[in-house]
């Protein structure tokens, strides 16, 4: 596991209530001291995650992270339509993750399904800060295995230096994930023709 230490940047979620306080990653990062709760309407100047923002978290938001800090939502995958995002933070500053594998239990090896805590580290990971990133995983059982999950992604993306890098690693990564995939049928296809 990681050791359970502060984090180098502000680090908030809007929290919409829509989760299980008890069982809910956001939640325990606040109850850890490691997130601060926003109300809907409070103002942040951070970087801000949104599954609808156009352009993806990079290394070049660095400079915004450790000024002002990340954020995100804390909200339910199943309620994300009844969250207001557009109306979070500076919409300039939105930013979507790119392709990642969720670790948590809920949806274990389903991309983009990542919880908050795992969005939020990612974040900080992608932007440069891998320290703070597993310092938000520490609290978390399974936070080690989201990095193992994504090391070369994450990695990758790290590396990319702005919005349109990363997204050329995304796509370059999904141009492997599909070749792999196509041979692995041609494999199983040659299986049964014998």
């Amino acid at each position: 596991g990681f050791k359970l230490r502060a984090v180098s940047v502000p680090v908030c979620m809007w929290e919409f209530n829509q989760n299980d306080a008890k069982r809910d990653s956001g939640s325990k990062l606040v109850r850890c001291g490691l997130a601060k709760a926003l109300k809907p309407k409070e103002g942040f100047g951070g970087i801000v995650l949104s599954a609808e923002a156009s352009a993806k978290v990079s290394p070049a938001d660095l400079e915004v992270i450790l000024k002002r800090g990340v954020g995100g939502v804390n909200c339910s995958w199943n309620r994300l339509d009844q969250v207001p995002s557009r109306t979070l933070g500076k919409p300039s500053l939105h930013r979507r993750l790119p392709y990642l594998l969720a670790a948590n239990p809920v949806n274990y090896g389903k991309p983009f399904k990542m919880n908050t805590a795992e969005a939020l580290a990612a974040a900080l990971y992608i932007a440069g800060l891998p320290e703070d990133a597993r310092s938000l995983l520490a609290p978390f059982q399974w936070g080690p295995e989201f990095l193992r999950l994504n090391a070369e992604a994450l990695d990758a993306y790290k590396g990319a230096g702005d919005a349109a890098g990363v997204a050329a690693c995304e796509a370059d990564m999904e141009a492997q994930r599909r070749a792999k995939a196509g041979l692995k049928l041609e494999r199983q296809g040659l299986q049964s023709d014998d």
